[in-house]
């Protein structure tokens, strides 16, 4: 990962990666996400998602668009901080 930009107010993502076997860097846009709690435990459901390659915004859209995903506490922390 070579840049990360998030916009809490807006609830976006960027990222840049720089991937082995890539020419160019892939650019990762989260559009929308949302932050919940369930016990302890804070996860991240990214409702929209879109890349810079048609086969990771494919394979975002079928395995992480929708999904509760956990996220680490330090950064659940971090992340109600910001918001």
């Amino acid at each position: 990962m070579t840049e990360l930009s998030i916009d809490t107010k807006n609830k976006r993502v960027c990222v840049r990666l720089e991937l082995l076997g890539e020419k160019e860097p892939i650019e990762v846009e989260i559009l929308r996400y949302s932050l919940k709690e369930k016990g302890e435990t804070t996860y991240i459901t990214i409702e929209e998602a879109t890349s810079s390659r048609e086969w990771l915004t494919a394979a975002l859209r079928e395995f992480v668009v929708g999904q509760d995903l956990p996220i680490p506490p330090k950064a659940g922390a971090v992340l109600k901080l910001l918001t």
